[in-house]
């Protein structure tokens, strides 16, 4: 169904413009849930009630135009106008629209009514209070401000903008959120706008800065990228630890192998070109097939006493002096005997 807006009512010339006087009645009849339809026969009987109470209340007066419905609920809560809760009751909110060049007051207004009230016995009126314009002006009261000046107007609040002046709410940032701000406009759950920081940005007093390192995404709540780097790095200390453990056994090992004595003697061995008496030089050993060089001394008195030379290809000097060879190598020799000489043949 279409309607006209708040500030205007319905004439065979369409919607005109009028002044509002909007207030809320209760009454001492039972509320059903069929009353909030406007289909239902139990509406237009509250309909057709309503609005001949509000015509015999206001037929004096030329500027009146007609009655309008707002809402129709259940009065059992405390509301405005009742000062205790009344069981199953009924709350009627309405809009008395009079021409826009009307001089009535809403205090006119009210003492209309409430006069009507004292004669009128048919309509089951338990009280009645009137109500300012903002109060059933739909403003969005998340975003917006009502304003009650020559007409009613919805401000947006700080933070909020609108395209259109006449929208009932503000579905935009101000200007102040930009980009050059590192800030965008978004909408939340309550689908009202809200301007925050770009991603990889952080509001620090009342800036957008750029988030620590390690930190991203909105508001800088992912730290994935922290915990990379603290995987990397304690991998690569670990990595450097083995390298290092590597290095130091390697070292150390071949510090084990080349023996200070080891070094002396292959040392004293390759340095001399030359054999010297006595010596044997490490090259002429490894020609003679041994691995190791043989260890020489030119005294044998210098090796332990209770060490005998078991190399039978070395000796010493000779202690005592051999036996000669009493024989030639000839095949045949002669011997001579008290007989005379004869030829005798070697075996």
């Amino acid at each position: 169904m279409c309607k006209c807006l708040s500030e205007y009512y319905y004439t065979t010339l369409g919607c005109q413009e009028g002044k509002v006087f909007p207030g809320q009645f209760a009454l001492k009849i039972t509320y059903t849930d069929s009353m909030a339809n406007e289909n239902s026969p139990e509406y237009g009987d509250l309909y057709r009630n309503v609005t001949d109470f509000f015509n015999t209340t206001f037929r004096n007066e030329t500027d009146y135009e007609q009655t309008i419905i707002e809402d129709v609920k259940q009065s059992s809560a405390k509301s405005k106008i009742q000062s205790k809760a009344e069981t199953r009751g009924t709350s009627v909110t309405v809009r008395n629209m009079f021409k826009v060049t009307t001089e009535l007051t809403p205090e006119n207004v009210t003492n209309l009514i409430k006069d009507a009230m004292k004669d009128n016995s048919n309509f089951n009126i338990d009280s009645y209070q009137a109500l300012l314009p903002c109060d059933i002006y739909p403003c969005d009261e998340a975003t917006t401000t009502c304003k009650e000046n020559d007409r009613i107007t919805c401000e947006c609040k700080s933070g909020f903008s609108k395209k259109n002046p006449e929208d009932k709410s503000c579905s935009g940032c101000d200007n102040t959120c930009s980009k050059e701000k590192h800030m965008h406009c978004v909408t939340d759950t309550n689908s009202a706008p809200v301007c925050q920081c770009l991603p990889n940005f952080q509001n620090k007093g009342g800036n957008c800065v750029e988030c620590d390192v390690g930190y991203s995404g909105v508001n800088c709540s992912n730290n994935s990228l922290l915990i990379l780097i603290i995987v990397a790095v304690l991998c690569g200390a670990l990595i450097l630890g083995l390298i290092a453990g590597l290095i130091f056994t390697s070292v150390r090992a071949n510090k084990r192998q080349r023996s200070p004595e080891k070094r002396h003697l292959l040392g004293e061995d390759y340095s001399n070109k030359r054999e010297t008496p006595g010596h044997t030089s490490a090259i002429n050993s490894a020609a003679n097939g041994k691995i190791f060089p043989t260890i020489q001394t030119s005294n044998a008195a210098q090796v332990n006493q209770g060490f005998e030379i078991s190399n039978r290809y070395e000796m010493g000097p000779p202690a005592r002096k051999l036996p000669e060879r009493d024989y030639d190598d000839d095949e045949y020799e002669m011997s001579s005997r008290g007989d005379g000489f004869r030829l005798q043949r070697k075996y």
